[in-house]
């Protein structure tokens, strides 16, 4: 959605570089850490990955400013408070089956010393003593649909997340990606507007191989052995929510249905061909910002 569709997104990039004291919500191109010369791309100077930064976004008048074309937050609730009757969102999301993302946390956040969830000290534990540890994650989802994050999680939490999740979300599905990626073009009518050719090849690289991958470090773990058994018992609310959300992806496909293949071609122009084009309701070109201050 930034790199290839360069969409105006928020999330927590946005206040890098120094802008999470902007007084005013503008606009942004951070730089690319470690990367010299690239194409930034354009985010809003909030944080909507925080229940602090999506406040001070609500101060700043964010939703009604309309900079933003795609928020991306974990906080399902917060957000939603984040904008108005003028200024309203619609929400979608990717989901990953509970016990891959399980894995997935695990060998994360062992190696990613930029986050602040950052382990180190993972790097010499097993999968099975991450199971049975306070660090892993419970039932992430359903907490995160149901509004509780701590405590006991009962059946009436797991109805709540599905409610949730059938009455406010398009969903997607991190294993079938690229109909996923397809559904959400036509479902919000996403269409090509800086250079067509170059972001369908930035599209189709991102599908094949994706992004930010850590397979290199992941050993596969079998279902039905003790690690995957320890994980679906830190997750016996996600799972059954897992296999709804699947249920429900198969149902939304009725919500495009008889509109155009590759809807992202249709009615595309492109502002920076020469001589450039534009959509009849007007767009606003990304900025070509190098690194290097240019």
């Amino acid at each position: 959605m930034g790199g290839c569709h360069r969409f105006v997104q928020a999330t927590e990039f946005g206040v890098t570089d120094g802008h999470a004291d902007d007084p005013e919500v503008a606009i942004v191109y951070p730089a690319v850490p470690g990367v010299a010369d690239t194409d930034r791309s354009p985010f809003v100077n909030i944080d909507s990955t925080t229940v602090a930064g999506i406040q001070r976004a609500k101060e700043l008048g964010f939703a009604d400013a309309q900079l933003a074309q795609v928020v991306v937050s974990p906080f399902v609730f917060e957000t939603n408070d984040l904008f108005t009757q003028t200024a309203k969102g619609r929400l979608f999301s990717v989901f990953r089956h509970p016990i891959d993302r399980a894995i997935s946390m695990f060998y994360y956040i062992r190696v990613a010393d930029w986050e602040p969830s950052y382990k180190p000290e993972l790097q010499d534990w097993t999968i099975e003593q991450y199971a049975t540890s306070d660090i892993v994650e419970n039932n992430w989802m359903t907490r995160q649909l149901s509004n509780q994050l701590g405590g006991e999680l009962t059946e009436e939490n797991l109805k709540k997340a599905m409610e949730v999740v059938r009455n406010k979300f398009a969903v997607g599905l991190m294993t079938k990606i690229e109909p996923t990626m397809d559904r959400f073009e036509k479902m919000f009518r996403w269409t090509y507007h800086v250079n067509p050719p170059n972001q369908e090849a930035c599209r189709e690289r991102l599908m094949g191989g994706g992004a930010n991958s850590n397979k290199a470090n992941k050993k596969p773990v079998e279902e039905g052995s003790e690690a995957w058994n320890l994980l679906a018992h830190q997750n016996n609310f996600d799972l059954p929510l897992y296999q709804y959300i699947e249920q429900l992806f198969d149902e939304q496909e009725s919500f495009v249905a008889g509109m155009p293949e590759r809807f992202r071609m249709v009615d595309s122009t492109c502002c920076k061909c020469g001589p450039p084009t534009y959509p009849p309701e007007g767009f606003t070109c990304p900025e070509a910002v190098k690194n290097d201050g240019t």
